[in-house]
C-alpha cells in the first residue's frame, strides 16, 4: 500500500468525522461579526436597516453596534426545515464551535458558474472555492477571516478591460490576476480583521478589507469597488452622533519602486488615507453625514510627503492642517443624506467636492477645477403592497477631473477607483427591482450610462481616468461633460435564483445580460448568460 496516500486518506476521514460532529453542535451563534457588503445579501435586511438604524451609512455595519437580529430577518418567510441536518445545511453556517468564552462559526464559499457569450461565441466560467470564519472571544473581542481562490474566463468586454494598461490585469475588485489557459485568469483574495469593543460607545477594528459609505447602490464618497487594503477603523457613538475614523494604506501600482541593487525588493509605492465620517441623527427620519479624507504619498520625492503624522489627527476637518503644512496632497469633502418618507420608502443623496472656485462656479464658464459630483436616490419597499417587492432608483453625476491629482495621490487604489467604478466625467441612471418569495428571488437591473473617455494612445486627459495627471488636460475653461470619446452604455441584467442557505446567500442563480456600447470610435454589443451555484456575499462590479 502507498503509505503517503494511505495517510492522507486517514487524515481526510478524521476531518470528515470532525466536521460531522461540528455539524450537529449546539446552535446559538450564527451572525457575522460585520454584516457582509454584498448588495444582494443586504437587500434582505435593507428595510429594517433603513427604518430601525439611526446610523446605517458607514458599512460594513458592525453587528455588536446594531440592534437587529440579522439571522431572523434572513430566514423570515423561508420554510422551517424538519431536522437539524437540513437546518445546518440550508439555514445556518455549516460549522459551529461553542465553548466557555468562545463561539466560532464557519462556512464554505463557492461560485461554480458556466456561461456563454453570444456575440463572441465564447464559453465563460468561474470556479471559486473558499471559506468564511467568524468568531467571538469573550464578550469584547471578535474576528473574521475569509479566503477565495478563483479561475475565470470573463465576457469579452470585461476581459478587454482587465487587459488594458489602466487596469493592468487587475480583476475588478478582486486583485491582480495571472493568465489562465490563455483566455482566462487565476486570482485570489483574502480578508480578515480583529474587532474590539472597548466600551458600549467605542469599537476598534484592525485588518484587511474594504468599506462603503452611503445608502445606495453606488457611492461617490468611498465604495467597495477596489481590492482589499490594510485599515484601522475607530467607531464612536455618543447621543445622536456616530463618528468614524478610518486609516488605510493603498498601493500605487502605477509607480514601482526600483531596487537599488539586485538584492533589494521594494515593490509598489505606498500611499495613505486618513478619513473622518460624522453621522448626525437629526430626528427619527433624517440623518446627515459629513465626510472628509486626505490621500498622500509615502515616498520622499520632491513635492511628496512620507507618512505624515499630522493626518493622524482624529478630529474632523483636515483643511486647516493641510493648509498649515503647505500640503501637495489630495483632499475630498462629502455630504451624505438619508430621509425616511414613510415606513416603506426613503430618499438618499450624496455630494462630493474635490475642489472648486466659487467665482468660477457662478460664472458657469466650464472651469476645469470645479470638480464635484452628486447622487440622488429613492427606495420603496413592498411596492404595490406586494411583500418583498423592492424598487431602487438612483442617479449619479460626477464632473471631469474629480478625484484626480497631479501626483499619484489620486483617489484610487490598486489601479481602481475608491469611489465610483466609472471614475469621473459621467452620468448614470440606475433602475433596480427585486422580488423574493420564500427561497425564490428575481432581480432586474438596468443602467443608462454616458461618459467621456480618453482616446486610445492620446496623452490628453479628458477627465474620466482618475489616474491621469490633471495637468495634461486639454483646456482650463470650457470643460464640458462627456468631452473626449463620448460613450453610451445600456446595461440590462435579469437574475432568477433559488436560495439554498440565506446565512451565506448560497443559491442557484440564472443570469442574462444584454450590454450595448456606442462611442465616437465605434460600437460594441454583447449578450451572455450563465448558470451559477454561488455564495453571494461580495460585490463584483461588472455593470458599466
Amino acid at each position: 500500500m502507498n503509505r503517503p496516500y494511505y495517510s492522507i486518506s486517514i487524515f481526510l476521514f478524521k476531518l470528515f468525522l470532525i466536521c460531522i460532529s461540528l455539524l450537529f453542535s449546539k446552535d446559538t451563534y450564527g451572525q457575522y461579526t460585520n454584516i457582509p457588503l454584498g448588495y444582494d445579501f443586504n437587500r434582505f435586511i435593507d428595510r429594517q436597516v433603513s427604518q430601525d438604524l439611526n446610523h446605517s451609512s458607514f458599512r460594513p455595519l458592525i453587528s455588536n453596534t446594531i440592534n437587529l437580529d440579522v439571522d431572523s430577518i434572513l430566514e423570515s418567510g423561508i420554510t422551517a426545515d424538519i431536522n437539524l441536518f437540513n437546518k445546518r445545511l440550508f439555514n445556518k453556517h455549516l460549522i459551529l464551535i461553542e465553548g466557555k468564552g468562545h463561539k466560532i462559526s464557519g462556512s464554505l464559499l463557492s461560485n461554480l458558474s458556466l456561461g456563454y457569450e453570444k456575440e463572441e461565441s465564447q464559453q465563460t466560467f468561474t470556479n471559486t472555492r473558499g471559506f468564511v470564519i467568524n468568531g467571538l472571544i469573550g464578550s469584547k473581542v471578535s474576528f473574521h477571516t475569509s479566503f477565495v481562490e478563483n479561475q475565470s474566463v470573463f465576457p469579452n468586454y470585461i476581459d478587454s478591460l482587465i487587459r488594458t494598461s489602466i487596469h493592468d490585469y487587475v480583476i475588478p475588485g478582486q486583485g491582480r490576476g495571472r493568465t489562465y489557459n490563455n483566455n482566462g485568469f487565476d486570482y485570489a483574495m483574502s480578508s480578515g480583521f480583529v474587532s474590539i469593543e472597548a466600551s458600549n460607545a467605542f469599537t476598534l477594528q484592525f485588518g484587511h478589507g474594504k468599506h462603503f459609505i452611503g445608502n445606495g447602490y453606488r457611492s461617490l464618497l468611498l465604495s467597495d469597488n477596489t481590492f482589499n487594503y490594510p485599515f484601522l477603523r475607530l467607531q464612536t457613538n455618543f447621543g445622536n452622533f456616530e463618528y468614524t475614523n478610518l486609516y488605510a494604506e493603498f498601493q500605487d501600482m502605477k509607480s514601482y519602486l526600483s531596487p537599488e541593487n539586485d538584492y533589494d525588493y521594494m515593490g509598489y509605492s505606498k500611499k495613505y488615507m486618513s478619513a473622518h465620517y460624522l453621522s448626525y441623527n437629526v430626528n427619527n427620519n433624517l440623518t446627515l453625514g459629513i465626510y472628509e479624507s486626505i490621500i498622500w504619498k509615502a515616498n520622499h520625492a520632491l513635492g511628496a510627503n512620507g507618512f505624515d503624522i499630522n493626518y493622524l489627527n482624529p478630529i474632523i476637518f483636515f483643511r486647516p492642517v493641510e493648509y498649515s503644512i503647505n500640503s501637495p496632497d489630495n483632499a475630498i469633502l462629502g455630504l451624505n443624506v438619508k430621509y425616511n418618507i414613510s415606513e416603506r420608502s426613503n430618499v438618499y443623496g450624496q455630494l462630493v467636492l474635490d475642489e472648486f472656485t466659487l467665482k468660477e462656479m457662478r460664472s458657469d464658464n466650464g472651469y476645469w477645477a470645479n470638480k464635484y459630483g452628486y447622487q440622488i436616490g429613492y427606495k420603496y419597499f413592498d411596492l404595490f403592497n406586494i411583500p418583498n417587492l423592492f424598487l431602487n432608483l438612483e442617479r449619479n453625476y460626477v464632473r471631469p477631473y474629480t478625484y484626480s491629482h497631479w501626483n499619484s495621490a489620486s483617489y484610487g487604489h490598486y489601479n481602481e477607483e475608491l469611489a465610483h467604478p466609472l471614475g469621473a466625467n459621467f452620468t448614470e441612471n440606475i433602475f433596480l427591482l427585486h422580488y423574493r418569495k420564500n427561497r425564490f428571488s428575481v432581480f432586474l437591473k438596468y443602467l443608462d450610462i454616458i461618459y467621456g473617455a480618453d482616446y486610445l494612445g492620446d496623452s490628453i486627459s479628458y477627465g474620466n481616468n482618475i489616474y491621469a495627471d490633471y495637468n495634461d488636460r486639454y483646456s482650463d475653461f470650457g470643460v464640458q461633460m462627456y468631452d473626449g470619446n463620448r460613450t453610451e452604455v445600456d446595461y440590462t441584467q435579469i437574475n432568477v435564483g433559488y436560495i439554498l442557505n440565506p446565512t451565506t446567500n448560497f443559491k442557484i442563480d440564472f443570469s442574462l445580460v444584454n450590454r450595448k456600447q456606442e462611442r465616437d470610435t465605434g460600437s460594441y454589443k454583447t449578450l451572455f448568460y450563465s448558470v451559477s451555484l454561488k455564495s453571494d456575499l461580495f460585490n463584483h462590479y461588472y455593470d458599466y
